[in-house]
């Protein structure tokens, strides 16, 4: 897609009309028209401006073969690192919900073999603790992101 496609696109996504978006942009309404239109080019201030009104980066804007943010490799690269961080933080919370799992199992057989009031109270709060230790790591690991 080509840059005065890009501007067509997202000025309209944003419901602007091209005197809106030029004073936006400090710039006058036949300057949106010629960057509309390919007979003129923004300069390197209005396209930073540009990618900070429409949210994208200046190589998307650049980049006649990019279609969107996504097609960039350095996003690529920090959205593969952060879903590979996502699925670690997932696992660790799996793994933490299954320790949690087997301590609440123990302190219900201490709760059961408890001799004294010490004991059973002790054996209670680990119960407790340890309960509501599984369940958040269950949320956590359940939670979308």
């Amino acid at each position: 897609m080509k840059l005065p496609d890009k501007i067509i696109k997202y000025r309209k996504a944003n419901g602007w009309s091209q005197e809106d978006f030029a004073e936006k942009l400090n710039v006058s309404r036949q300057a949106i028209s010629r960057w509309e239109n390919g007979t003129a080019l923004p300069d390197a201030q209005n396209i930073l401006q540009i990618s900070k009104l429409f949210r994208v980066t200046t190589d998307y804007l650049l980049n006649d073969d990019y279609e969107s943010d996504t097609d960039i490799p350095a996003v690529q690269t920090a959205t593969k690192e952060m879903e590979d961080l996502f699925s670690k933080k997932k696992r660790l919370h799996l793994i933490s919900a299954i320790c949690f799992t087997i301590a609440v199992f123990c302190s219900l057989m201490g709760l059961v073999n408890s001799t004294n009031n010490i004991q059973l109270g002790l054996s209670c709060f680990t119960l407790a603790l340890c309960a509501g230790n599984v369940a958040a790591q269950f949320i956590l690991f359940f939670k979308k992101r």
